[in-house]
């Protein structure tokens, strides 16, 4: 995987050269960890989009980290896919983007294949990103839209689950992606869809323990290196005072805070570098936990602007909300 693949035949073109420049800008203001200087970069990535008509797939690529965990900010030859699972799984690539609004659970084209430990990351689907706002279990928070997989619908959808890697991929087809929580207010509103019968769901934070992650502030990992993947926004320090909900306890006895990746250390099993949220699991209320990343769970998908405009651009046709 390079940093950019736009195609050139000669010199850069106008619209290319401002392609690279905005993923390197937005790569800046990722490694800032500024959330304001962030904002702008990703108004300067919507204006980078709409100045790149024709570049399709190759643009596209060049802005793949809004769909992809953060490896390829810090290091855009990375072939792992973060979160995909562990192992040697690799992302072989997605093709072009298409609006077929095919309704798949585990989208045929894209996504991971666990059998062979390949797979392809999603483009948005302009029919699905348009159809996104008359789902079940679709609701408003902050002037965009959220999507319960629980309360949807379809029961084939309702009781299913995914593992971390699909449930990101099942979002990035509506132009969404997993949740991410910034706030203490949008937190509280999505607590109040969690009722017993939800026993946990997948969030976009992610640990950053691969290829490109070995920058000494983000050290000790366990308390530095988590992010929200759908912004590639860093989480406060898990020791720290600022905004986060890690739960006090888990599976360790006795019990440890959390985050303590209990299955590796404790089972020999893969390192737990996806969160997700736990309702009352260890009798300690609706708390963050970390998590191995193939376990699957319900989900819950948050609109992402760039992917919203991305969409708009690319299926000019097709009204998307």
């Amino acid at each position: 995987m390079v940093l950019c693949y736009c195609r050139v035949k000669s010199k850069p073109s106008y619209r290319s050269t401002i392609a690279h420049r905005t993923f390197l800008s937005l790569t800046q203001a990722t490694l800032t960890g500024s959330r304001i200087f962030l904002e702008k970069m990703r108004v300067i990535l919507i204006i980078g989009v709409i100045l790149a008509p024709h570049a399709e797939a190759q643009f596209f690529n060049a802005i793949r980290n809004l769909f992809r965990p953060v490896q390829n900010v810090f290091q855009g030859a990375a072939n792992l896919v973060g979160g995909g699972g562990g192992g040697n799984f690799r992302d072989d690539g997605t093709q072009k983007p298409k609006a077929d609004g095919r309704e798949e659970l585990f989208p045929s084209d894209c996504g991971r294949n666990t059998d062979i430990g390949t797979g392809k990351l999603c483009f948005p689907d302009g029919l699905l990103c348009q159809n996104r706002v008359n789902k079940g279990g679709v609701q408003k928070f902050g002037g965009h839209l959220y999507w319960f997989s629980w309360q949807d619908n379809d029961n084939s959808v309702s009781n299913a689950k995914w593992d971390w890697f699909n449930a990101r991929n099942y979002c990035r087809k509506r132009c969404m992606d997993l949740v991410s929580f910034e706030t203490q207010q949008e937190y509280d509103w999505v607590k109040g869809f969690i009722n017993v019968n939800v026993p946990y769901f997948w969030t976009s934070g992610r640990l950053c323990d691969f290829d490109g992650c070995d920058r000494p502030d983000f050290f000790p990992k366990n308390i530095n290196g988590w992010f929200w993947s759908a912004n590639q926004a860093r989480l406060s320090p898990t020791n720290g005072s600022g905004f986060h909900d890690w739960s006090f306890t888990g599976g360790f006895q006795p019990a440890q805070k959390q985050p303590d990746n209990r299955e590796q250390i404790q089972q020999g099993g893969e390192s737990e570098s996806c969160m997700a949220v736990l309702n009352n699991f260890y009798g300690d209320g609706i708390k963050w936990h970390d998590v191995a990343c193939h376990h699957e769970k319900p989900i819950i998908c948050e609109d992402v602007e760039g992917h919203l405009a991305f969409a708009r651009q690319t299926f000019p046709n097709i009204r998307i909300p």
